[in-house]
């Protein structure tokens, strides 16, 4: 996530609302900063402004961007309960087709997709899909075209 990045900022609704669902039934959600100009204060303001009920946390050091290979935020990850196998990486729906290009009708939702397969044990039809959001600057790696 970014709190500059209007996708991020935007896609919390759905977040609020998939958290809501499947909090409970053992599904953690965790809201990543990866950006290294991010403040604790940054995040704190996003988490009041959008009412994030999930934790959310600075990635020191771009632990995780680098782990999982993010590049765009919002990029989800649903890692499985192994803590290693990723069972979905991409985008929460098919809101945006491009960066300022926001779809009247969203007509995917591939993270409740996703987080729906995982919780009933089963495979995610569809494992990968590309982000659409703001380019992560990847401190070591070139930036992302």
């Amino acid at each position: 996530m970014a709190e500059t990045c209007p996708i991020s900022q935007s896609c919390t609704l759905t977040l609020r609302e998939l958290h809501r669902q499947y909090a409970a039934r053992g599904v953690r959600f965790v809201g990543v900063f990866p950006d290294e100009q991010t403040r604790p204060a940054d995040v704190i303001l996003f988490r009041k402004t959008y009412q994030v009920p999930f934790e959310l946390k600075l990635d020191a050091g771009q632990q995780l961007t680098r782990r999982w290979g993010a590049r765009i935020t919002p990029e989800v990850v649903v890692v499985a309960a192994d803590g290693r196998t990723v069972a979905y990486q991409g985008r929460i729906d098919n809101a945006y087709a491009a960066l300022g290009q926001r779809r009247t009708v969203v007509t995917t939702h591939e993270l409740a997709d996703a987080l729906a397969a995982v919780v009933a044990g089963k495979a995610v039809a569809q494992p990968r899909t590309e982000a659409v959001g703001c380019f992560i600057n990847v401190k070591g790696l070139p930036a992302a075209n």
